[in-house]
């Protein structure tokens, strides 16, 4: 859920070439008005109002407090309205680089358990107060209150002090130093963990300024205009129509590193975020031009691309997938391995690829996805088609004295797109002699009620945070992230792997352990059934809209985007 910036430059040279090219065949011969035109195309227009219609067309979000929240959508927002300390360059897909932001600069001592962050000086939140290391220790100190944590809070368990403060043993978290006359934050770790800089930047991780001190309850804190350090700030209290963001007079792009390649302020005057109902009607309404940005609608991927830009190329760093909850006896447990296997074996993947998303998405062989250091593809065992094989394991199942005394329920957040899905697994299951049915749960208490324990058989997206193999193992597979972003998977094989890789410096050796630990999952337990992995999913209008980079992570670079005058 990072900001992409250095590909600004290149698209925009790679956009003012195509226009020239343009020039070139035209019978036009006002040529200076032309390349004025142009010049604005590549640099942006400054001022305007853009409209997006798809990041919450199937409802408001749970949550855009960054420090409680957990989805994409709600980052949209979030990652708006503040800055961290690092961010992610994908600049080279193939090998994402963690780069500073409001660290000016890191340091690492040799075996990965310490880390001294330099902060720029001379940042502000949108209230005019400093950005200072101890904003840092404020935001972290409240993103893991026990009483205020949210479902990321478990990442605060790889610093020193962080478990025993979660756990409601400690009033602070032991592991971090703020000096605001040198303007370092020192954190020591629990364990040895190179990648710590990349999970230093994700939101759960963003400063706070002295104002939530004064809040009585947190949750109030994203009721109202929320303080932060990014390129935007709110307009208004978010409600259930809309949320509305407006340049933060006091961010200035270019004190960052001349590498992001920031403007001064965004182009755009108003970030308006609509909040819909279901895909459908939000790319409706895109159609009849009530918006200027929406999200594929299922079964249209094909005509969008015909009649819009979109960013379909761009290959995502996230898995769509549906996962068994271990601890329900319907489904969980060794015993019923062979009915975790017949499930997988029997889902056509292709088939839902061809019929839901017009070819658009890619057929997954795993859970970790292109992209991932060290990921490679074909680790799964059971997710070819397999009717045959399916029908056979699943008889085997019933002749142990298994059996389904009511039908599969598979569990999905209503109105996103996930109907069609669900019916075709529905189906499969029923050629093998499987009885499920859908049950549908409102896109606003989906992943809050599978968080609580109610996943069965449940569909989950889960984007990439950062750019790293544990963030597809641990995030939300370890044992230690269960009620958070797992929704039921434990195997202390798997955490043992995983724990080993993540404390081993060696990339190579660290990726075998992250593969190994993959298979078990995948394989031994079957503890969860791969679909796809995404691709790209914003579609807008070209004539209107320019520099839109969704990056890997599905995050739009909002502060780059601008309207074409």
């Amino acid at each position: 859920m990072r900001r992409q910036r250095r590909s600004l430059k290149l698209l925009a040279l790679i956009m003012g070439l195509s226009l020239v090219a343009g020039a070139c065949g035209s019978d036009d011969d006002e040529g200076s008005d032309e390349g004025s035109d142009e010049a604005a195309q590549e640099e942006g227009v400054q001022g305007g109002e853009l409209v997006d219609l798809g990041t919450f067309a199937q409802g408001p979000p749970e949550h855009i407090d960054p420090g409680i929240n957990t989805t994409s959508d709600g980052w949209q927002v979030g990652g708006s309205l503040y800055d961290g300390l690092a961010e992610t360059d994908f600049s080279d897909p193939e090998n994402p680089e963690t780069v500073p932001v409001v660290a000016e600069s890191w340091e690492v001592n040799d075996d990965a358990t310490e880390f001294v962050f330099t902060i720029r000086e001379g940042l502000k939140f949108s209230d005019g107060e400093d950005v200072l290391p101890s904003s840092f220790v404020r935001g972290w100190e409240r993103a893991s209150d026990p009483e205020f944590a949210g479902d990321y809070s478990y990442l605060f368990t790889f610093i020193e002090g962080g478990a025993e403060k979660l756990d409601g043993e400690a009033d602070t978290i032991s592991g971090v130093e703020a000096d605001d006359d040198a303007m370092t934050l020192t954190v020591t770790l629990a364990e040895p963990y190179a990648n710590f800089p990349a999970v230093a930047g994700f939101q759960t991780f963003m400063p706070m300024p002295s104002a939530v001190d004064e809040l009585d309850d947190q949750s109030e804190w994203e009721r109202g205009i929320m303080i932060g350090n990014g390129p935007f700030i709110m307009a208004e209290p978010a409600n259930d129509q809309e949320i509305v963001l407006e340049p933060n007079p006091e961010w200035d792009g270019t004190q960052y590193d001349e590498s992001l390649e920031l403007p001064e302020q965004p182009y755009l005057d108003t970030l308006r975020f609509v909040i819909g109902s279901d895909l459908d009607t939000a790319y409706n309404a895109f159609e009849a031009g009530e918006g200027d940005v929406t999200n594929f609608a299922p079964g249209r991927y094909q005509e969008a691309q015909d009649n819009y830009e979109t960013t379909i190329d761009t290959p995502f760093l996230g898995a769509y997938y549906f996962m068994f909850n271990d601890r329900n006896e319907i489904v969980g447990g060794p015993e019923n391995k062979l009915l975790r296997q017949a499930i997988s074996q029997a889902i056509d993947r292709e088939d839902i690829n061809t019929d839901v998303y017009e070819g658009s998405r890619t057929t997954a062989t795993g859970i970790t996805p292109p992209g991932i250091p060290g990921m490679e593809e074909g680790l799964c065992d059971y997710c070819e088609y397999d009717p045959d094989a399916a029908e056979e394991a699943y008889q085997e199942w019933l002749a142990e004295g298994n059996e389904l005394t009511e039908p599969l329920p598979i569990q999905f957040n209503a109105d996103a797109g996930h109907e069609p899905v669900v019916q075709i697994i529905i189906d499969n299951l029923a050629a093998i002699g499987i009885e499920a049915e859908s049950v549908s749960i409102p896109s606003e208490d989906y992943f809050g009620q599978l968080a609580e324990g109610a996943c069965v058989f449940c569909r989950v997206g889960w984007l990439a945070d950062y750019p790293t193999y544990d963030n597809f193992t641990f995030d939300i597979f370890g044992t230690e992230a269960l009620d958070g972003n797992n929704y039921g998977y434990s195997n202390p094989e798997f955490d043992e792997l995983v724990a080993e890789a993540k404390a081993t410096t060696d990339i190579d050796e660290a990726s075998e352990l992250f593969r190994q630990a993959e298979q078990v999952l995948l394989n031994d337990d079957i503890g969860v059934v791969p679909i796809n992995w995404y691709n790209g999913q914003q579609v807008y209008n070209g004539d209107k809209v320019a520099h839109l980079f969704e990056e890997p992570t599905g995050h739009v670079v909002w502060e780059t985007v601008s309207l074409t005058g």
